[in-house]
């Protein structure tokens, strides 16, 4: 459970409380979007005129995770200030913080995705993952991370959490989480384990539809509600509602329209709240994907998105101030139930300091920026973990004709098949990391990208062309291909093209989804790298000239020999 407030914290919590308009009590359980403001979001004046008119209690800032980072933490930093002098109460501001506060500014620290984490399984370095996370986020700005990620890589289709959750394992998911959650929490900045009731068993993505998770109840709770119940013990601050249904707690009703959990009851206060006990604040999903706008009108969702325990909406529209307005007028809503939710989200501020903001907006208790940094021997540790994380999560699924460590006085020319081509005409320039580090090494790299016609591969082999090591590197960005993490496209063709050769024995990297055997079984060997992270690309390269171990464990059973439809713990629902 969360720590008990003190006498003072809970005194300002009540005076606020009371000192709130009906209007004040609604915008405190709206979440913003600062990239969608009417106006160029550096016009003091038009947002005073905005606040005044619809007083939020949080913005989210950053890029989201299923795009980029942007911007300049100094220029956060900036903004969250002049919001915090502008703003009658004090303010929340949440990020996708997912993977380090770099995952969201990109002038910050990015670290290897949560996979990766799992991959080396170290709860001292997980508590560090957050630790730094916060530090550098709190200094741009931020003071509610939407991470960490409790979800489960149980179908290996699922294309939402891929890298962005600790693998198949409920044990080890729920050891690190908490231990994210508490190096977060120790230094100054909320996390919110998302996305309840969990995703990882549907194929789909709710983005576009309301995905279902149909574990039975037994299940669910040795899987999804282990983690769960170890993170809400351990007092995590807040938890993310997912558009994701769980039949098995529903009535009958639900096997004709899913139930997602943002506007489910029997999920969000007697599930969550009732029976394991989570006393923090609530937020939903972003209120603008699929898995939400099924469910009915605009007023409908957000009335019952509220009405089922959720304390925060992420991204609702001001059309939400008329709506609640009318929605407590008329009963629909209680005065009471929306206080009790105001109350948990003033809790939350308190605990994080927010009363103590002075009054130029100035956040006393966030480190110093030094030239869009943490101070010199701040940034270098930060850093420093980064690269020992990036060292540590590379693994060795497969590597059944001991092909690797290669030779490095014997590999001279190589042939690299890019796979990071889906559709016709987008590419992922990241994936030139890794063959600039071959390039570094002196080799002679040829890269093959076009497969017209899918002999090409083979006629270069005819022509007398021999390399001395082929590497077929995966990489697809979350969303790069809406609805799947899998090579598809002129990527799938690449596979088709890499049989038609007869003198290579290529060696798969993917630097995405951990399961790329399932559409190339025939690889004899497959290194796991999780992500394009800088230093992981480089590390990847030295673990394949054997000038470091591999050191990673594999998060998830990537490994299909002799199971040729992966039915094993991987179900497809």
């Amino acid at each position: 459970m969360q720590r008990p407030l003190s006498k003072e914290e809970q005194d300002w919590v009540e005076r606020t409380l009371e000192a709130m308009s009906l209007r004040e009590l609604i915008g405190q359980t709206m979440q913003d979007h600062a990239g969608r403001l009417p106006f160029k979001g550096d016009d003091e004046a038009a947002l005073r005129g905005y606040l005044a008119q619809y007083p939020v209690g949080s913005f989210f800032i950053g890029g989201e995770v299923i795009q980029k980072a942007k911007g300049k933490a100094e220029d956060y930093r900036d903004w969250t200030v002049m919001l915090q002098r502008i703003s009658k109460f004090p303010l929340l501001f949440s990020g996708d913080l997912e993977f380090g506060a770099g995952s969201a500014v990109k002038s910050l620290t990015a670290f290897p995705p949560l996979l990766a984490l799992a991959a080396a399984d170290d709860e001292a370095l997980a508590y560090e993952y957050g630790k730094y996370t916060a530090m550098e986020g709190r200094a741009a700005g931020f003071t509610w991370a939407l991470a960490p990620g409790v979800d489960l890589l149980l179908n290996w289709m699922n294309p939402v959490i891929t890298t962005r959750c600790l693998g198949d394992d409920a044990g080890r998911a729920a050891r690190l989480s908490t231990a994210v959650m508490r190096g977060m929490q120790d230094y100054g900045i909320a996390a919110c384990a998302k996305h309840f009731p969990g995703d990882g068993v549907d194929y789909r993505d709710q983005h576009i539809i309301t995905t279902i998770n149909s574990l039975s109840e037994e299940e669910w709770f040795s899987t999804y509600g282990h983690v769960a119940q170890r993170i809400i013990d351990q007092g995590v601050m807040s938890y993310m509602t997912g558009h994701i249904a769980l039949p098995w707690i529903e009535d009958g009703d639900a096997a004709v329209k899913p139930v997602p959990a943002t506007v489910s009851e029997r999920i969000t206060t007697e599930l969550l709240r009732e029976r394991m006990g989570f006393d923090g604040v609530v937020l939903s999903d972003a209120l603008d994907m699929g898995g939400f706008l099924a469910w009915g009108d605009y007023e409908k969702r957000m009335i019952d998105c509220f009405n089922c325990g959720t304390d925060v909406l992420l991204w609702p529209g001001v059309r939400y101030f008329a709506v609640m307005e009318q929605a407590v007028a008329d009963g629909r809503v209680s005065r009471e139930r929306l206080k009790a939710s105001v109350r948990r989200i003033l809790e939350m501020k308190a605990r994080l300091g927010m009363q103590f903001t002075g009054a130029a907006g100035e956040d006393g208790l966030a480190l110093p920026l030094l030239e869009d940094k943490l101070p010199p021997e701040l940034d270098r540790q930060v850093r420093q973990l980064s690269r020992a994380l990036a060292g540590r999560c590379i693994t060795l699924v497969r590597n059944r004709t001991g092909q690797l460590p290669l030779n490095p006085q014997t590999v001279r020319r190589v042939l690299v098949i890019m796979l990071n081509k889906v559709t016709e005409g987008r590419r992922y320039e990241r994936m030139n990391l890794f063959v600039e580090q071959l390039k570094a090494r002196g080799l002679q790299v040829d890269i093959l990208d076009e497969f017209e016609p899918l002999t090409t591969l083979r006629q270069w082999e005819l022509s007398g062309v021999a390399w001395d090591a082929a590497f077929a590197p995966f990489f697809l960005p979350l969303h790069g291909m809406m609805n799947t993490a899998r090579p598809v496209g002129e990527a799938a063709k690449a596979i088709w093209a890499m049989q038609h050769a007869e003198t290579i024995k290529p060696v798969g990297i993917s630097f995405a989804s951990p399961y790329l055997l399932q559409d190339i079984p025939f690889l004899d060997t497959l290194v796991n790298a999780y992500s394009l992270h800088e230093d992981t690309v480089e590390l990847t390269v030295k673990a394949l000239f054997g000038e470091i171990p591999f050191q990673g464990n594999s998060p998830v059973k990537a490994d299909f020999e002799g199971d040729y439809h992966g039915s094993r713990r991987l179900r497809t629902f």
